[in-house]
């Protein structure tokens, strides 16, 4: 019979020869068990083998591209886990306000009011909301922002946000 074992195994097994020491049943080197020593061995026992020494076989995890699973799948990122969140990314992008733009120039801005009535002012790549929404076109009565997440399924979806001036009826 033959028994495949790693070293520390092979150490294990040889410290339990030498701490059970001979009880005079039997030379230490028998196969066969002694029946003071805690019975006869079953034969339908399956063999062990250690192969933990071939490294084929040796799985380590990779969680890159991954989500952290002690996190909820439910909730979106909360304020606390973004690290440096703007005045602006502390509210939902329908909370604001489009008040004003500036069109015509080289870089076309937009002002915009939170809940609290602060004015902000926006320019294209400048980000928005909870959702990490980005200032992608600023046009003379509308801004469009760009929000991208994934879903549970770990599709990107990406969809885009339109905040316009709003429009003032003429008086007669």
């Amino acid at each position: 019979m033959l028994l495949r074992l790693s070293s520390w195994s092979l150490l294990a097994v040889v410290g339990l020869f030498v701490a059970c020491g001979d009880d005079g049943g039997g030379s230490a080197g028998s196969e066969e068990p002694s029946e003071a020593a805690g019975g006869a061995l079953d034969d339908d026992r399956p063999l062990i083998v250690d192969d933990s020494e071939d490294e084929d076989d040796v799985y380590t995890y990779n969680p890159i591209g991954k989500r952290d699973p002690f996190r909820s799948f439910i909730s979106g990122p909360r304020e606390d886990d973004i690290r440096s969140p703007t005045p602006l990314q502390r509210w939902d992008i329908d909370q604001f306000l489009l008040v004003g733009i500036v069109w015509g120039v080289d870089q076309p801005k937009a002002m915009v009011e939170d809940p609290e009535n602060q004015s902000h002012v926006l320019e294209i790549g400048t980000y928005i909301g909870r959702n990490w929404g980005k200032v992608t076109q600023v046009t003379a009565d509308s801004v469009v922002i760009t929000e991208e997440y994934q879903t549970i399924e770990g599709e990107l979806v990406t969809e885009q946000v339109t905040l316009s001036l709003p429009v003032e009826e003429l008086q007669e």
